[in-house]
């Protein structure tokens, strides 16, 4: 059984690791099916799915840590503007 974090920030941090882990999954993966070969090649979707799970984790730690969330560059935001919306569930 998990040991028991103490409350606050840890938390947290432990309650949406497995997003991280996931992405972590994926790069592994990748780099198995390139079979020691130096060049990965990855579709342009997936790389900014992997950004955005990262920076969904960033900003979410920030607000928890700060109370304040930082504000995305004017790339990003322009990447976003184009995108979908996609509902997150918590």
């Amino acid at each position: 059984m998990d040991k028991q974090l103490d409350g606050g920030i840890g938390n947290f941090v432990h309650r949406r690791l497995s997003q991280l882990k996931v992405l972590a999954r994926l790069v592994e993966h990748e780099l198995s099916a390139a079979k020691g070969s130096k060049d990965i090649n990855l579709e342009r979707d997936l790389v900014e799915n992997l950004l955005d799970t990262v920076e969904i984790f960033i900003e979410d730690f920030e607000v928890a840590h700060t109370g304040v969330a930082r504000e995305r560059t004017a790339a990003r935001a322009s990447v976003d503007a184009n995108k979908p919306a996609v509902t997150r569930l918590s």
